[in-house]
């Protein structure tokens, strides 16, 4: 099995990262990704106040400190839509590598570290519209294909630190880079107007660090009973990076005819400072219950060509194992989850906000040793079809591994 994974992992590292389709993703940076591993998903997307030895934590690096043994995860997703709306309807279906990470104790119980691949945000949308052009009396209509593809990808270094028995701080570090390719071509004909069409496409190209700073605090109940608390915090945080755009005019038939570089300029975008906060209650190997709340100052981040809400993000969940340690019943010792979550996008359309609302479900099976075959499931809804926005109807599926063992550690006794 560990070799399967790996051989996978290592095909899928030079392919496409997971993609979520959406008409709304055309806005800012595109769809902004869940930061979380697949048992993250399945527990409603909590993970900043729930710590877990058997999986990788990638919301708070504080919490890395449970993370005794070498653990691998990674994770599949495949992102299903439909979109509906005053005379608008469509669907799309998206898929790719959604989760990689890798995490290992330095000194066990004091200091964890780990590093992975996580996609920031998704571009992928494709939109057709036509209509009268004003003051032609409808003599002149035009037709415009817009379309998108791309998004930004963090790479990873996460340590978590032990110190005080009960005290646990974490620092994460992204690289985060990436493209994102627009493309509109307009095409424009009438009564007394000759066919013309022209092809803009504009590629913008992003690379820079940025830094999230976690807090974990663990009060004993009882032996087997804890109540968990963690914090996170992101500072406002410039990527650069450039911006080229290209004017192609179009033959009757399609063809390219001319190309024109319009230029090279450099941009900016500012990434949000945001504030996250956590809490569950555990019962070791046994249940756990979370909430975590997420704040986000995008009103005075973003670009300087755009405007953007405030975003907030509530998220509860849990899981259930009903007997870890039996041995006679393996379906006992599955991770059983659930949880939801609701969300304040922070893209403004037709002066409105966008809700994100979604309801998660999922499971870990025990395999091999300590490790598990997880699967997550979400179903959601996304803005409404009424207002002049689009309803988008989502399912995904996320399909991930997870390997715990001791790795790098030389036996005395053979």
């Amino acid at each position: 099995m560990k070799r399967i994974i790996a051989g996978i992992a290592c095909c899928l590292l030079f392919g496409q990262l997971a993609q979520s389709q959406s008409v709304y993703s055309f806005q800012g940076l595109g769809s902004l990704n869940h930061q979380g591993m697949p048992n993250n998903v399945a527990q409603g997307e909590i993970g900043i106040g729930t710590p877990t030895i058997w999986h990788i934590n990638s919301q708070n690096p504080a919490n890395l400190v449970y993370n005794t043994f070498s653990t691998f995860q990674l994770g599949l997703n495949v992102d299903r839509r439909n979109f509906s709306g005053e005379d608008i309807s469509g669907s799309g279906t998206d898929g790719g590598l959604r989760f990689l990470g890798y995490a290992f104790p330095i000194m066990a119980g004091k200091w964890s570290s780990s590093f992975g691949i996580l996609p920031y945000s998704s571009v992928s949308y494709n939109t057709f519209s036509e209509g009268e052009i004003p003051g032609t009396n409808g003599s002149v209509s035009q037709v415009s294909d817009n379309r998108g593809e791309g998004g930004l990808t963090n790479f990873y270094w996460s340590n978590g630190f032990r110190i005080k028995e009960k005290l646990l701080v974490g620092l994460k570090m992204n690289y985060t880079f990436g493209s994102i390719k627009k493309t509109s071509i307009i095409s424009i004909g009438g009564t007394d107007v000759p066919f013309s069409a022209a092809t803009y496409e504009e590629l913008e190209s992003y690379s820079d660090f940025n830094f999230l700073f976690g807090l974990g605090y663990r009060h004993k109940m009882t032996e087997e009973k804890y109540l968990n608390f963690g914090a996170t915090y992101s500072p406002k945080s410039p990527i650069n990076g450039n911006s080229e755009l290209s004017l192609i005019r179009l033959s009757t038939s399609g063809s390219e005819l001319e190309t024109v570089e319009v230029g090279t300029e450099s941009i900016q975008f500012d990434l949000p400072q945001t504030f996250g906060f956590g809490v569950s209650y555990q019962k070791l190997n046994h249940y756990t219950i979370g909430a975590d709340m997420e704040f986000s100052g995008w009103s005075k981040a973003g670009s300087p060509t755009a405007l953007y809400n405030n975003s907030f993000k509530i998220a509860v969940g849990g899981e259930y194992t009903p007997d870890y340690d039996d041995v006679n019943s393996y379906w006992r010792r599955i991770k059983y989850a659930a949880g939801f979550n609701y969300q304040k996008l922070p893209y403004i359309v037709n002066d409105q906000a966008l809700i994100d609302f979604g309801i998660n479900f999922g499971a870990s099976l025990p395999v091999s040793g300590f490790s598990s075959l997880d699967v997550a499931f979400k179903y959601g809804q996304l803005g409404e079809s009424s207002n002049g926005l689009i309803k988008e109807t989502y399912y995904k599926v996320v399909i991930g591994a997870t390997i715990n063992d001791r790795w790098f550690i030389k036996r005395k006794y053979d």
